[in-house]
């Protein structure tokens, strides 16, 4: 078995993984980028497909202005390469959303800007009579004006206990579950509200709903150029089985038919994963081991990806919820056991409306997802796939015509390509790490395990908000961990 030895091993190449490795790599670190696809990227991929360009699922920057992503890219000296397809502060309509209340026949649709500025706009999609107005825009206000300590204070408040302190109109309420769901990948009786609110405010502050010219892959497509151009090593169709420890303290990683040697690992696996199969529980407490089997999953999306004719739709985002389709705790069990609802969520993205290079010309692709169980054997899947086809027909009738083929994918994708499924019913999260009342805020896992050298990056330690932001951030975090460790191993004595 070949040996060989680093400073750093980074397992995994998704936005935290490629990351921490550029960035280790460009302070000056011997560091080794295992990723057992052929690709780049993780979950946070761009393929290509008969002359389309498309990200494997349907990603909105939030937020679009100050993102992790603008840090990384800074610290790598190539912060011009980050380039957003839109400004926040761009008037031009970037979403379309579509909503029905209980007892409409139809749903209303109405645009938006990236910002989402005039909350008029809500309330006319909404139907609010003046008195709703004046009670939503005052919740609504109020949340986005909340100060840090205020909203830290809330890690332990579910979004609906928040919300149903103050008397707001249903619809209110309808949309901010939906947005648990489409932007937590969460219900709203169970995410945590400080985790809610903080994105509330980023789209309202810094904008969200955005893209980068080549697709959210290209991003990680330069972090590992720039890995490369300064010295890291990165090795594709490199499945890690084991992360070596001895003594408490890690010692590499191997794979099928190769050992690597490092004072220091951080993996992008998933903390779960990570815990209970690279590394195994005969290495951890008891204690540690039965928390992290507790740690509860974030939900998965199912995706299809629409391929279109022609080029019907004007905007890069709709988003499609009515007070029936969003999904709570009940809702969402009741579908679990075999309910087939009405109508579900849906959530769009058109890449050629952000860069139009991504599709042939006079044609679209729509990457569309609804939210489900993240088991990678959910029976309910083939469902979802069959109600997202009803509901592009009922809500987009002029795209769907013109449908000319599509696929799709769901948690059992997510599960094979990116997160091993290491405990009952998960491995699909489209996240990680459930973002719910327990788990966020001061209750999130620590990036730095009991395991000396040790460290979990991405969406399931050490940061917050949507799942791209909050993986990239989780790196510039681990880090500077990494740095101390690394600084005090170059100064203590042999």
């Amino acid at each position: 078995m070949v040996t060989e030895e680093y400073d750093a091993i980074v397992i995994g190449s998704g936005p935290g993984g490629s990351a921490s490795a550029a960035l280790l790599a460009r302070r000056g670190l011997r560091t080794l980028l295992l990723e057992k696809n052929a690709q780049v990227g993780g979950k946070m991929i761009t393929v290509s497909k008969d002359g389309f360009e498309y990200d494997l699922w349907p990603h909105g920057q939030v937020p679009m202005r100050g993102s992790a992503f603008e840090t990384v890219f800074r610290e790598l000296g190539v912060e011009s390469e980050l380039k957003p397809c839109l400004s926040p502060d761009d008037k031009n309509k970037v979403i379309g959303m579509s909503y029905r209340a209980r007892g409409w026949n139809d749903y209303k649709t109405t645009t938006f800007v990236q910002s989402m500025e005039d909350a008029n706009q809500f309330f006319d999609l909404w139907g609010l009579e003046e008195d709703e107005r004046v009670v939503s825009l005052r919740f609504l206000t109020e949340m986005a004006m909340l100060p840090p300590q205020a909203v830290d204070e809330l890690d332990d408040v579910s979004m609906h206990d928040f919300v149903s302190r103050y008397a707001v109109p249903y619809a209110l309420y309808s949309y901010l579950a939906f947005q648990a769901n489409a932007s937590l990948a969460e219900p709203i009786d169970q995410v945590s509200a400080s985790e809610q609110v903080k994105i509330m405010q980023q789209l309202a502050f810094q904008g969200g709903g955005g893209n980068y010219i080549g697709g959210f892959g290209r991003l990680t497509d330069v972090m590992a150029r720039e890995f490369e151009n300064d010295g890291g090593t990165l090795v594709t169709r490199a499945r890690v089985e084991q992360i070596t420890v001895e003594d408490g303290s890690v010692t590499g990683a191997r794979t099928k038919d190769r050992e690597f040697l490092a004072p220091i690992v951080i993996s992008s696996a998933g903390l779960q994963p990570t815990v209970l199969k690279l590394v195994g529980k005969e290495h951890f407490d008891d204690s540690y081991v039965r928390y992290i089997e507790k740690l509860e999953p974030g939900w998965a999306f199912t995706g299809a990806r629409y391929f279109l004719n022609e080029a019907v739709l004007d905007l890069p985002m709709y988003v499609v919820y009515s007070d029936e389709s969003w999904l709570n705790t009940e809702r969402f069990d009741r579908i679990r056991q075999g309910e087939v609802p009405d109508e579900v969520i849906l959530f769009i993205t058109v890449p050629s409306n952000y860069d139009p290079a991504m599709s042939p010309n006079g044609k679209q692709c729509l990457v569309a997802g609804t939210i489900c169980s993240p088991d990678p054997a959910a029976k309910e899947i083939p469902m979802l796939y069959r109600k997202m086809d009803e509901m592009m027909a009922r809500a987009l009738p002029h795209a769907w015509a013109a449908v000319e083929s599509k696929d799709y994918g769901g948690p059992a994708e997510i599960s094979s390509s990116t997160r091993d499924s290491v405990l009952p019913g998960q491995g699909g999260e489209c996240v990680g790490l459930g973002q719910i009342v327990g788990q966020c805020g001061h209750n999130k896992p620590s990036p730095e395990s009991p395991i000396s050298g040790l460290y979990y990056v991405g969406a399931d330690a050490g940061s917050a908000g949507m799942g791209t932001h909050q993986a990239a951030d989780s790196a510039l975090r681990v880090v500077e961990m990494v740095l101390r460790q690394h600084r005090q191993a170059q100064t203590s004595p042999q």
